[in-house]
Order: C-alpha cells, then structure tokens, then sequence
C-alpha cells in the first residue's frame, strides 16, 4: 500500500518511531504527508523553542515570527546562555561559516542592541506567547533522539554538521561559552517593553554556578523604565534563581546595614511594580544571606504609607493576588519563614531544599516541627491553603553562641509512627507533599506533619540511603521534566509557508 493511502493515524503512529532527521525527510516525501504530520510536528518541536544570543539562532526566531502558522503556535520562547566560543582554535569551522555569511558575533551583537532589537521584533509577531524564559542547561525529553538527546538551543551545531564531533541524537556536545545571566536578564524585560508585550510567566532556571545578582533588577530607572513597567505591572507568574556576588560568600546572621539595603532594593522595588503577580518561585544560594534578608522583607507588614526611594528602606508589598509561593535553596530563620507563609493567603507553598535555623537553637531542638505546628494554628478555619510540597530541608545549629556550625538533615517519619525505635530508618522520607481533598483539613495535616519531623544526626547518615524517586536537581524546578521545544536547526521554516 502507497503511503499517500494509509490513513492519518497510521502516518502518526509511524512518524513517532523516527528520529528528527528522519522526520524531516519523512515530511518532504510528499504533500499528503506533509500535511498529515504538521500539526503534530508544529507541536512537539515549536511550542517551545530555545535560542542563543547569537545573530544565526535569534535570526531563526524572528523568521518563526514572520510565519503564518507556527508563530501562531509558539507561546514559549526560551533564551539560553550558551555562545559561541571566542577561542579561534575552538572556532574554526564555524568560525569561518560565520565570517563567510556576515554574522556578528555576540559581544557586538549585545554591545550595539541589536539583540534587543531581533527580540522586540520577533515577540512583536507572536500572539499567543505566554512565557519566556531564561536558562543555562539544555532541557530533557527529546525522546525520538535517543536517551541521551536534549533540547539544545536552536543554531548550536552551526558549522558543525559535516564534523565527526557532531551527531543528532546528541551524545556528544560542542563546546560552547556559558556567559553569566545577570545582564541578559534586562535585555528580555526591555525586548519585551519595546515590544509592548506582557507574557503571563518570566522563568529563570540557572543550574550552573552564575545566578541573577540584584543589578539584574535595577532596571525601572529613565527610559528603560518606562518601557519595563508596563510588562511587569500585567505579569502574573515570576520564577528566578538569585545570589550574590558581592564580598559575602558564606552565610552570615545578618549584613552589614549598607550592605543589605543595597542587596534587596533593586528586587523589592521590582516586585512592588507587580500587584497581579500570582506565583512567586525564588531559588537562592543557601550559603548567603541574600534570601534571608529579602524574605524579612517580604514578610513584613505594608505600611499605610508606602516609601519608594531606593536610598531609604522600601517598604513591603501586600501582592493582594499571590496564591503560590515556592521557595529553594535558602537559609532563613523559621521565624522569619513564618510570617511570610502567614502574611498572603496562599492556595500552594514549597519548600525546596531550606535551611532552618534559630539564634537561640541548641544542638536538641527541632525548628520544623515548631514552624509546621505553628503555621497550622495560624491558618485561619478558612484558609484557602491546599497543597504543599517540602522536599530535602535541614537545620542548622549556633555553635556556643559565635556563630552557625553542623547542618543536620530532616526527615519525615511514616504516618503512624510513634517514637524513635518504633519504625525502620529507611521508612524516612526526605520529601513530602500533600493535596487536601474535599472535606479534609491543611491544618490538621499540617499538625499531624508537625509531629513526624526527625533530625537525621551523623550517626544516622550511614544508616539511611535515599530511594531514587527523591533525588533531585539543586534547583527547585519541578516543571523542566520534560521541554515541547526544537533547540536544534535541522528543519526548515520556509518549507512550511504554503500551511
């Protein structure tokens, strides 16, 4: 039977068993064909995209702008980190691709705005884009390449096609140039300004060692400002990853107070410009104090008369419309913790891998179980409070009063058990999540919760191994399990303009 005679769903099911090369190919073998597997073909690889900053990748995201279906479908635009290496021992092949085509190369790219610019134009063009994101690893999930292939960012293997270095399935990687995020971040909220295009979602995920600093958000000031203000105003979910790069890079009790103003003003003016922001998701650094200062912040009261300079202290946002709140990789006071989980009337929280502590805490006491026990009494018997996600916490002890010494993991005994010596270690849990259902209670879960925290001492690390299903990333990045996005550029757009 000629394939222009199988029906569609067997075109489907047979398209599925190919790699991307193959599909391609596959899709050029006729136009009954190619019409059958466009829209399953535009979803999986052009609903998300990933790009460089680098004039070949960016070109390709303003020429999927410019096309009449798939910039309809594209609501997710991702921009990566990597560049091409400078080094012209490292640059030779595509190095010379580039000089040959008139490409600049990214430094001048930056330097002259013109990667604003591609970015303006091409969010211009897309209406149905949602989301737009920031990372600096490639995505998982392109399954029809292999089980090692990733979504890498579109124009990475440019100049490489015909070397034996290079292969589809991406087994073998290029060598490409992390450049730090702090100032690519600016770039997007101005490409967006410009644009005037206000995306549902901002998603900063950065797994490398280079987070967002507090310059990333010094952005509302003169005609960036006026530009930036608007997107943030009508931006309804922010993701980031912070740290510092400032002289502090262990964990201290508290900065000196210069210091502190200038680390939380740039994000605490940025988040005062966001009054319909529903879900917050901060990544910290739990070795700084950057997140615990800022949640202090956070969890303040708002003053009736809100101050505004960023010279003086700036005063706390009500954010009257925030129903999520997830937080990673931080160290703060359970007391500080508290009022924030308590000041906003939150559907979901998280807590993904924090750091509890106390200035009076001794070497006996829990600060889980207390934090736990007291969010459940404070909650009020309406609370909208519905889901909850705590995974890897710990805590940290004072050492004699002069600072903060051993870190102890805690776990969560199995429901039902009583005391120490009445259930296996193994039974520990490092994570736990919850729902409530209809009819069923978060205080009394919560409660119940209070009272299953265990301090896994030293002497007990040997005795504990951690099931597979709980090891995760350093990033509290639950939904990057799986990227709808074509980083690669084996397939061309123009082919698609007769759709």
């Amino acid at each position: 039977m000629a394939l222009v005679n199988l029906p569609p769903e067997l075109l489907l099911r047979v398209s599925t068993f190919l790699t991307t090369t193959e599909l391609g190919n596959f899709r050029l073998t006729n136009k009954h064909n190619e019409r059958t597997l466009f829209d399953s073909f535009a979803r999986e690889f052009f609903t998300k995209k990933q790009f460089m900053l680098e004039q070949i990748s960016l070109q390709a995201l303003v020429d999927i702008s410019k096309h009449p279906t798939l910039s309809l479908r594209l609501s997710e635009v991702v921009i990566g980190t990597q560049v091409f290496p400078p080094d012209p021992e490292l640059a030779s092949s595509f190095g010379r691709a580039m000089y040959e085509a008139g490409y600049v190369h990214h430094e001048v790219l930056m330097a002259t705005g013109q990667a604003m610019h591609m970015l303006a134009a091409a969010f211009s063009r897309l209406p149905n884009l949602r989301t737009v994101g920031l990372r600096d690893y490639n995505g998982l999930g392109r399954y029809r390449d292999g089980e090692f292939a990733t979504w890498k960012s579109w124009g990475w293997s440019f100049g490489w096609e015909h070397q034996d270095t290079y292969l589809p399935s991406g087994q073998y990687h290029r060598t490409l140039r992390i450049i730090p995020p702090e100032s690519i971040f600016p770039v997007i909220l101005y490409a967006l300004g410009t644009a005037n295009v206000v995306p549902e979602s901002i998603h900063v995920f950065l797994r490398k060692h280079a987070k967002l600093t507090p310059r990333s958000f010094n952005v509302l000031d003169g005609y960036m400002g006026e530009k930036i203000r608007p997107v943030l105003g009508e931006m309804k979910e922010l993701m980031l990853a912070i740290a510092l790069d400032s002289p502090y890079p262990s964990f201290m009790p508290s900065l000196p107070p210069d210091s502190r103003t200038a680390t939380d003003a740039t994000l605490a003016r940025l988040l005062q410009c966001m009054p319909k922001l529903q879900t917050l998701r901060l990544n910290f650094d739990p070795h700084q104090s950057l997140g615990s200062h800022f949640l202090g912040w956070l969890g303040s009261p708002v003053p009736s008369t809100p101050t505004l300079s960023p010279s003086s202290t700036i005063s706390s946002v009500a954010l009257p419309n925030l129903t999520a709140l997830e937080l990673g990789m931080l160290n703060v006071p359970a007391s500080v913790l508290l009022k924030v989980l308590t000041k906003f009337n939150l559907e979901s929280f998280s807590m993904w891998k924090c750091v509890l502590h106390s200035a009076s805490l001794d070497n006996e006491e829990d600060c889980l179980g207390p934090l736990l026990h007291n969010l459940a009494v404070a909650l009020p018997q309406s609370t909208r409070l519905k889901s909850v996600l705590i995974g890897f916490p710990s805590q940290m002890y004072c050492d004699n009063g002069f600072g903060f010494g051993r870190e102890d993991p805690i776990c969560f005994k199995p429901v039902g058990a009583g005391d120490v010596g009445t259930y296996d270690k193994a039974e520990l849990k490092s994570e736990v999540k919850h729902h409530a259902g209809p009819g069923t209670s978060m205080k009394d879960w919560l409660e119940m919760l209070s009272k299953r925290t265990h301090i896994r001492t030293p002497e007990e690390y040997s005795d504990i191994s951690l099931s597979p299903e709980t090891v995760h990333s350093d990033v509290l990045d639950p939904d990057e399990e799986r990227d709808d996005g074509d980083e690669d550029d084996d397939e061309d757009t123009d082919e698609d303009e007769d759709e």
